[in-house]
């Protein structure tokens, strides 16, 4: 479930129940993360952090590190604005992650690339806990017929992950994220889909089809330990 406020801060009710572990997703009222810094001090500041993020150098790749960071000392965090932002964390290994998953990202499993760099740094699948944060929903992501095919290449015939809308085809980042956790072990229970959709809410969240680029902004997604 999310969790909202005022401000702009999105967080998940799976991961607040854990005492240590600080999280949170931006929205459109905190500003614009990427190339506002001083949006981005107040947003960690509010969040308790001690020690501003370690960030990605974000190439719309499936490469961790790249679009994507594992660590154990640090906060970590991305920029999105309709991409997926994956938050993970093992709280019992004191490992986290995030990942920025564009649709290509998505489709070469930069989300299961980071489930094994946390587990190569001494977390276990099982315990991982995972959200996914604010990105443009099936609704509203329409796609040209060849990246469909790509993804139902690589994914199967899941009709919620790729499925055509009249003449159109559409396609699920959140849904195709979801089954990667899923299958390379975190337990269904311990992921977190918001529902939220970046392009549909555009007066919360910067999306990056709908917005101008006088109003274009992206957001950020953070997580580490207290």
């Amino acid at each position: 479930m999310i969790q909202s406020s005022d401000s702009g801060l999105f967080q998940s009710s799976l991961l607040a129940g854990h005492s240590s572990v600080i999280h949170g997703f931006s929205g459109r009222a905190a500003g614009d993360m990427k190339r506002e810094t001083g949006n981005r001090k107040i947003f960690i500041q509010n969040l308790s952090f001690r020690a501003m993020p370690l960030l990605p150098r974000q190439t719309h790749s499936a490469r961790v590190p790249g679009d994507g960071l594992v660590s154990k000392t640090r906060p970590v965090a991305v920029f999105t604005a309709d991409c997926v932002p994956v938050l993970l964390v093992d709280p019992e290994a004191h490992v986290c992650a995030a990942v920025h998953a564009g649709w290509k990202g998505t489709l070469g499993g930069i989300t299961k690339a980071a489930v094994a760099a946390m587990v190569h740094e001494g977390a276990c699948a099982e315990d991982i806990y995972a959200v996914i944060g604010p990105h443009i929903g099936s609704c509203c992501y329409d796609v040209l017929k060849d990246r469909a095919d790509a993804f139902v290449r690589a994914f199967g015939p899941d009709e919620r992950a790729a499925f055509l809308r009249g003449r159109r085809w559409f396609l699920d980042l959140g849904r195709v994220n979801y089954r990667q956790i899923v299958a390379v072990g975190v337990r269904a229970h311990h992921i977190d889909l918001l529902p939220v959709c970046t392009s549909c809410q555009n007066d919360k969240f910067f999306s990056y089809r709908r917005d101008s680029r006088e109003t274009h902004g992206e957001m950020m997604a953070v997580i580490g330990f207290i």
